[in-house]
């Protein structure tokens, strides 16, 4: 199942690696696509919406569900 969140905090393509990488680590996600000029992420697979959120924690990064 593939759902869209809004990230907020994203500026350049290296704000995309690192939220792409911070998001995919999370248990339950299969693929994660980062749209820079959306502010999105397509996530799919079952994560924990908690479990996104904590994994942006420290970052300038906010994500939440669409």
């Amino acid at each position: 199942m593939e759902k869209a969140y809004q990230v907020t905090g994203m500026k350049c393509d290296g704000c995309v690696k690192t939220v792409t990488e911070k998001l995919s680590a999370v248990r339950g996600v299969e693929k994660v696509l980062v749209d820079l000029n959306k502010q999105e992420a397509l996530i799919s697979g079952k994560p924990i919406q908690f479990a996104l959120s904590k994994a942006l924690k420290g970052t300038k990064f906010k994500i939440r569900k669409k």
